[in-house]
């Protein structure tokens, strides 16, 4: 595949800083990490200091000499310090929960700061992302929560972020590109659809599943009542009849269970059908079902519990990715 000449040079670019800047978890800035050029506020006062320095070989004036190379100074000493308000920071990922694609996911990035110097007036955000503006005092750290918002299922990646200041005089612009490893997972975009259930292990076709709340409703008998029994569960016609404080009894079950199965979804294409059962595994949990997932290279057993539930939505995010793609 030919790339564009644009498409061509960002892919270099980013093939350079992933060798000068690898991503990691943790990075500690220093002057391989760090760029630094006057912005336009340094452009006008270098523009002025020029003219000075005309004004002043013209004129042979010493005090215009030395107005204009202090005033130089002052602009080294700028330079440095601005460099020096990046150098030394270690920017790192925190922990972060898996979303659904298309959602917003908060990624908390800490800013540890050197050990004898604080570091003031820092944006930092990813492309097309809010920024936000953080301070971090000596040898402390501060969490800046960083709005991204996801577009794929998988291992999110969500490029560098850019951290940028300007501190203190304004003149000069230093940043960084980092590229942090986040290890979370972007679940997929769930549809909710009607479910299509699957046929059992035994082959009988379940039409329908029980939920464990429906058990209930299947009425067993009475029994005197108990210490901790639910006021929904107290036979108040028997209490007013005057036959005393009793407790109704219903049947219970073990969950209805069922197969979501990705050949019931045919003929729709990958994504759809992963949508959809991303979808239908959320309503069977919610519903307190015992539910199986069934993909073409794998078989999840029926259960019904939290771990089960996000195991799936795993299995259902890395699907069908190439197979580097398929690990954080």
């Amino acid at each position: 595949m030919t790339l564009s000449i644009p498409a061509a040079w960002r892919q270099r670019w980013l093939s350079w800083l992933d060798r000068r800047i690898p991503p990691a978890r943790q990075v500690e800035l220093n002057h391989r990490s760090i760029f630094i050029v006057p912005n336009r506020v340094g452009l006008l006062f270098s523009g002025i200091l020029l003219v000075m320095l005309v004004s002043a070989i013209n004129y042979q004036n010493s005090l215009i000499y030395a107005l204009t190379f202090w005033l130089f100074c002052v602009a080294m000493a700028a330079m440095n310090f601005t460099y020096g308000n990046l150098s030394g920071l270690t920017i790192a990922a925190g922990h972060a929960y898996p979303v659904f694609s298309g959602d917003v996911i908060e990624l908390p990035v800490r800013i540890i700061a050197a050990k004898k110097k604080s570091h003031e007036a820092l944006m930092v955000g990813f492309p097309d992302n809010p920024e936000l503006e953080a301070d971090v005092v000596v040898a402390e750290t501060t969490v800046v929560g960083l709005s991204f918002r996801t577009h794929q299922r998988g291992w999110l990646n969500p490029g560098r972020l850019r951290m940028e200041t300007r501190f203190p005089v304004g003149m000069y612009t230093a940043w960084t590109w980092v590229g942090l490893d986040f290890n979370v997972l972007v679940y997929p975009k769930p549809d909710f659809v009607p479910f299509i259930f699957a046929p059992g292990e035994g082959g009988e076709e379940l039409q329908g599943a029980t939920s464990q709340q429906s058990g209930n409703q299947d009425f067993n008998g009475l029994r005197p009542y108990q210490a901790g029994d639910s006021l929904k569960q107290i036979a108040w016609k028997q209490l007013a009849r005057g036959k005393g404080l009793v407790t109704k009894e219903f049947d219970s079950d073990e969950g209805a269970m069922c197969w979501l199965d990705w050949e019931m979804l045919a003929p729709a294409n990958l994504e759809s059908r992963i949508s959809r059962l991303t979808g239908w595994v959320l309503q069977a949990h919610q519903n307190g079902w015992k539910y199986g997932l069934r993909l073409p290279d794998s078989e999840i057993k029926p259960d019904n519990s939290e771990v089960h539930r996000d195991y799936c939505l795993q299995q259902l995010a890395v699907y069908g990715l190439a197979a580097d793609e398929r690990t954080s």
